[in-house]
């Protein structure tokens, strides 16, 4: 009850530390004409400047997490820009198979989300680099056969990643995407088919 007493009327901890945060925007230091103060005098001796609260926040080595944070940062990137790739190609591809391309662009961009995620709990830091698709000058049917054997191969990197990893977790996770990359090769060989 006593930690909670500091707080205003609605308020939670996390509303407190988002105000606290705006206000030192608006008023980066105490100044005596302000019409109030964030702390009583108890609180500010008990309070930690910002720049102490941000050194706990140090997030942890990628050679810390067993290799797992490297291998994690190569799985966002390559996602994002598949991600990017299959919006870009289904733009290309009319009807019903650029609307399969648009899903699996979609699904791409999901296990980009949980592999950062998974990152994130690892590390603490929200890792989301730019996507840049990797669309040549080539046609789109010599793009999709390349993206048949990358999903293939994506598929039998998180299986690799899976039986590398300590983490059981992880594991899960990898083995998961692991057949979402199979479905997609699935699809793109599904649309090769029909044209």
């Amino acid at each position: 009850m006593s930690e909670n007493s500091s707080l205003g009327p609605g308020q939670c901890g996390a509303d407190r530390e988002v105000f606290e945060r705006v206000w030192r925007r608006v008023m980066p230091e105490d100044r005596p004409d302000c019409p109030f103060t964030l702390y009583s005098e108890e609180e500010q001796a008990a309070v930690q400047p910002a720049e102490e609260r941000k050194a706990e926040l140090v997030p942890v080595p990628a050679e810390q997490s067993g290799g797992d944070g490297a291998v994690l940062q190569a799985f966002i990137a390559d996602e994002l820009s598949d991600w990017r790739t299959y919006q870009t190609l289904a733009r290309r591809i009319p009807g019903g198979n650029g609307r399969a391309l648009m899903g699996v662009a979609a699904d791409e961009r999901r296990h980009a989300g949980r592999l950062s995620a998974a990152y994130f709990l690892l590390s603490g830091v929200k890792f989301w680099p730019p996507a840049e698709p990797e669309l040549p000058k080539e046609g789109w049917m010599a793009i999709l056969r390349r993206r048949y054997w990358a999903e293939r191969k994506g598929a039998e990197a998180y299986r690799t990643a899976a039986g590398r990893t300590g983490d059981s977790a992880l594991r899960e996770l990898y083995l998961e995407l692991a057949g979402d990359e199979e479905a997609h090769a699935g699809v793109i060989r599904g649309i090769l088919e029909r044209l």
